[in-house]
């Protein structure tokens, strides 16, 4: 089955967007214009042009094949669009100047071929993809890509250096149950070529080699992979992007060119991360969905008499800290037997308040969470965070104190220990900085660590001795037949801080 996918580049407003400089393009002089899209038999068909005006960034979205009103003046145009054989695709930038009653067109017929591959081959067991993308080189909104099958791409050449080519591939698995999955992209800068014919090399990729587990989510998932340009614009960008669907748990590699790559993955809960860099030539391990989903590790600080929260999110997940946006619950500030802050806060709300502190002296922030609307048996269901500390109201600087990162060994890929076995979980001890230089931030030294687990959602809880080795905590769980285990630990500082860490179903025994 033949799949062809249009996208605007960069800004994905599909509605009529005015940017700065507008009100002064309404002042000018109205004029009106046509853009003509010519499929390769030369039947008009319909696009979406991208239309922005290079002296008031005016920018906006219009029909093609349809009369708009503009105000007179110098435009880009970048569009894309599909042919009425609903196979031939086609991609193209030009300027034009608007002056009173203005036609231009985009003529398929013209279009040159798009031919890019990747070798050595992966092989014939994958479907072949090939997409391009026209962008205005000056930093404009300007920007359209379109994908489609191996020989059904074609570009219309334009020889002004205001514009530029990025073109890639694509080879996904035709099996839905495993395959790897490559891309490959390049820029032609200076113009927009007379087709392309391109050969992109695997040495140039890197891999990441993704272990997706079940768990703290479950069902078919949604994985994203978004490369950044290296340095500024880069046309690029609308060629690194890969997107597709697996059932959970699930392993793959993905190989895709060396840079600074985004990966998320999103299911009934939905877990992301920054920016990371990838060099070519090597692979890398990811782990996604791995017990447990609890508390990250950004402490509070205060400034100027105001103790911010910090954004913490209650259901980290291990590896990508961001998500976990079903997440409702409460948090609460309580100083010298009296609440000062109290809030209930919404599934996608971030917990980042800044309530006035009345000096310096102890305080207790306690914060609950709970993920909602997971299947039955889902893991990392519920967490709490209790931090008591000491907080200089008239310094600008972070708390003292731990959060601890649950982390246990040997669960395979649905986050099940073996019925009976003994679990090593490994307690990690997080105090994340503000990637603010003017927040201070203070030493610290863990004094004591005690830790529990529970069998039964927190009915009773057992004792679990904490062992220091090689610079690591860890307790050992004696798991029982079936069920799930929740995990708990208060870990005390050497300034008196300390901070309790709970997970209800962060793991499963069968």
């Amino acid at each position: 089955m033949r799949r062809t996918t249009a996208a605007a580049s960069v800004v994905t407003v599909l509605v009529p967007l005015l940017l700065a400089g507008a009100s002064t393009a309404s002042a000018s002089a109205k004029g009106s214009l046509t853009v003509r899209t010519l499929d390769r038999s030369g039947r008009a068909v319909y696009a979406q042009v991208a239309v922005y005006n290079t002296k008031t960034n005016d920018f906006r979205y219009i029909d093609s094949n349809k009369k708009t009103s503009l105000p007179n003046g110098s435009y880009e145009l970048v569009t894309s669009f599909v042919g009425g054989n609903s196979v031939d695709a086609a991609v193209g930038g030009h300027s034009v100047k608007v002056s009173g009653t203005t036609t231009t067109t985009f003529d398929a017929r013209k279009g040159r071929a798009v031919k890019v591959s990747l070798s050595p081959n992966p092989g014939s067991e994958y479907d072949h993809m090939v997409s391009a993308a026209v962008c205005a080189t000056d930093n404009s909104p300007a920007n359209m890509s379109i994908s489609t099958e191996a020989g059904d791409l074609y570009v219309i050449p334009n020889s002004s250096k205001a514009y530029e080519l990025s073109y890639g591939t694509t080879y996904e698995p035709q099996s839905t149950t495993g395959g790897d999955f490559w891309l490959a992209s390049a820029t032609h800068s200076r113009g927009v070529p007379s087709g392309v014919s391109a050969t992109l090399r695997k040495s140039g990729l890197t891999t990441l080699k993704v272990s997706a587990r079940s768990g703290p989510d479950s069902g078919q998932a949604r994985f994203s992979f978004n490369g950044e340009p290296t340095s500024g614009y880069d046309c690029s960008a609308s060629m690194d992007i890969l997107d597709f669907q697996r059932d959970l748990p699930n392993s793959f590699s993905v190989h895709v060119p060396a840079g600074q790559w985004e990966v998320g993955q999103e299911g009934h809960d939905f877990i992301y991360d920054g920016f990371r860099k990838y060099a070519a030539g090597r692979t890398t391990s990811l782990t996604l969905g791995h017990a447990v989903w609890g508390p990250g590790g950004h402490l509070p600080y205060t400034w100027y008499h105001q103790l911010y929260f910090g954004g913490d999110n209650p259901f980290a997940d291990p590896e990508f800290t961001a998500g976990g946006v079903l997440a409702s619950g409460t948090v609460k500030l309580t100083h010298a037997d009296k609440t000062l802050y109290s809030h209930k806060y919404s599934p996608s709300q971030e917990i980042d308040a800044q309530p006035r502190i009345p000096g310096s002296g102890w305080y207790t922030i306690t914060e609950t969470g709970h993920r909602a609307g997971l299947p039955s048996g889902s893991l990392s269901t519920s967490s709490s965070l209790s931090l008591h500390f000491y907080a200089d109201a008239g310094k600008n600087q972070q708390i003292r104190d731990y959060i601890t990162r649950f982390w246990p060994e040997a669960l395979n890929s649905r986050n099940q220990a073996a019925a009976g076995s003994t679990t090593t979980v490994d307690l990690g001890m997080q105090r994340l900085g503000t990637d603010d230089s003017t927040i201070g931030r203070l030493s610290d030294s863990v004094k004591s660590v005690r830790a529990w687990y529970t069998t039964d959602n927190g009915a009773h809880w057992t004792a679990a001795t904490a062992k220091l080795s090689g610079g690591k905590w860890t307790v050992a769980v004696h798991n029982p037949v079936s069920g799930r285990v929740g995990l708990r630990s208060t870990v005390t500082d050497t300034h008196g801080d300390s901070s309790t860490t709970t997970v209800y179903n962060a793991y499963a025994v069968s």
